[in-house]
């Protein structure tokens, strides 16, 4: 009995012994490529412009903005008589100038008021001649006492309402003549039409909306400053704006601040206004740009695409003794130097002059030994791209 439990128990350890070999065995098959791997993967190739050095660089502080584009001189051309439109002369588009006839409206109506208001005023002002004439008279004849005071001051009172009435008729002619005028719609300012809303033969009533008339030589920008970044705006300060069809930046510069925030919004309106001689811009176009606030002087500093960023640890790809090398480091301001975005770096292991990656290539691998590739000098240049891996 006791032999054969010997004999189980000296099995069981034999097969686990065999089970550890083949373990052991498996496991060095399965490291063994990746050793090989690591060996063949052991130099990173890069071009020439993956690469720049740590420097000193003057960064301008800016924040960015972004908003759409209003005239700054305005108006909405509205119907101030009512009646049919005759004659619309003008279109979206059209250049017009101050006084320029944009419509009529038909005046026949306003014409035949006019005219009988003159009539009307015409005899009010022959009432005033006799209430004239009358005064004079009675005034020789009270003073040789052929009438009474009483029967003088009564002709004297009817000439005041006589003159009185005349200079009634004399407002309402004005009136008349002024809607009499106001058929026909004129331009308030020099620009162009931006909106067109009347047609020939359209019954229009007092206030309506005909045209929209902007000048286009000067235009602003409106775009919300967060709240907690307002206190760095100031009247004055130099903007650089970007807009879609339109090469290169235009600059302009705050010229006003609201001193209200948003309803609904943590943020205010500041206004950038912008010249616009050659007509390129147009009112509704959305601008992104950016106000710079200060500057930082000769600090050490990395483009900041060669930044990389998990989480709040920052890093950067550099070169150490040949090799690859992810450094991490404490970031400050992001600012424009030399009209590319490069981030100050406030602490870490970098040094000036030293070798960087330009770009974030995503995850490299750390010790690997660095190849600069020259490309062939009959070749045309290629984008930068890392790695090559042997």
């Amino acid at each position: 009995m006791q032999t054969t439990r010997k004999r189980i128990i000296v099995a069981a350890v034999v097969v686990i012994v065999i089970l550890a070999i083949a373990i052991a065995q498996a496991i060095r098959k399965r490291s063994a490529p990746a050793a090989v791997t690591d060996t063949v993967s052991s130099v990173v190739e890069f071009a020439p412009d993956d690469l720049t050095t740590v420097s000193r660089r003057t960064l301008s502080e800016t924040l960015p903005l972004t908003g759409s584009l209003r005239a700054v001189t305005q108006a909405a051309v509205k119907s101030k008589v009512a009646g049919s439109a005759l004659e619309v002369e003008v279109r979206e588009g059209d250049p017009v100038k101050s006084g320029q006839i944009l419509a009529k409206i038909d005046a026949r109506d306003y014409v035949a008021r006019a005219e009988q208001t003159r009539g009307q005023m015409a005899a009010v002002a022959g009432q005033l001649d006799i209430a004239r004439q009358t005064l004079d008279n009675n005034r020789v004849l009270v003073e040789k006492g052929f009438i009474s005071r009483n029967a003088f001051d009564t002709a004297q009172s009817q000439y005041e309402i006589a003159r009185a009435n005349l200079d009634a008729a004399r407002a309402a002619l004005a009136s008349s003549n002024l809607s009499l005028a106001d058929t026909v719609v004129r331009s308030p300012l020099d620009g162009q039409i931006a909106t067109r809303s009347v047609e020939p033969g359209e019954k229009v009533a007092v206030d309506t909306r005909l045209f929209d008339v902007v000048d286009l030589r000067t235009l602003e920008l409106e775009a919300p400053v967060p709240v907690g970044e307002i206190g760095r705006v100031r009247i004055g300060q130099p903007v650089s704006i970007a807009f879609d069809g339109i090469d290169a930046p235009v600059q302009g510069a705050i010229t006003r601040i609201n001193p209200a925030a948003q309803a609904g919004s943590r943020s205010i309106m500041v206004y950038v206004q912008v010249a616009n001689p050659a007509g390129t811009l147009r009112v509704g176009m959305f601008g992104s740009g950016t106000i710079s606030v200060g500057s930082r002087q000769n600090v050490l500093a990395v483009p900041a695409t060669a930044v990389r960023t998990d989480g709040a640890r920052h890093s950067v790809y550099a070169l150490v003794d040949g090799k690859l090398a992810e450094q991490p480091v404490q970031t400050g301001t992001t600012g424009d130097a030399d009209g590319n975005p490069w981030t100050e770096i406030t602490a870490g292991p970098l040094s000036l002059g030293q070798q960087i990656v330009k770009n974030n290539l995503g995850s490299l691998r750390i010790g690997s030994t660095v190849h600069v590739v020259q490309p062939a000098s009959s070749a045309p240049a290629a984008g930068a791209s890392a790695a090559g891996q042997h």
